[in-house]
């Protein structure tokens, strides 16, 4: 897969696909850079130290029998597992997901202004040991 316009992202949260009733999203996956500069040293010197990751959805909000609000709202406090892959397609060389384990910090069920698509964001940081997982195949 070359360069491409994401329209067709898929998005699940604990195994279901949510990716119409999102926006945007994004994994931020970082690494610790730990200073181990000595005297000797011109310049600093880094490590890569303590890895961490987060994502960040923005949501079109659902308060029907099985829409967003009735998913999210209980797993405030729990652990969900993300999956993003950059179309709907199968996993693949050029489809590869990413996948991780989050807490779900916060929900804000409300954050919209009159006449405005009725959307809010949530960025949960990563739980657990496991890491972030990218699947190929």
């Amino acid at each position: 897969m070359a360069r491409f316009v994401a329209t067709d992202y898929a998005i699940s949260v604990n195994g279901q696909d949510y990716s119409s009733n999102i926006a945007a999203v994004t994994l931020d996956i970082t690494a610790d850079a730990v200073e181990t500069t000595s005297f000797s040293s011109d310049y600093r010197n880094r490590i890569g130290g303590l890895k961490d990751a987060s994502v960040t959805i923005d949501w079109h909000q659902d308060f029907g029998a099985s829409g967003i609000d009735s998913v999210l709202f209980p797993l405030i406090g729990a652990n969900a597992t993300v999956v993003i892959k950059p179309t709907s397609g199968s996993i693949s060389s050029s489809n590869p997901s990413y996948t991780g384990v989050f807490l779900v910090e916060s929900y804000q069920p409300y954050a919209s202004s009159v006449g405005d698509l009725a959307t809010f964001s949530t960025t949960w940081g990563l739980a657990g040991t496991a890491g972030i997982t990218r699947a190929t195949a």
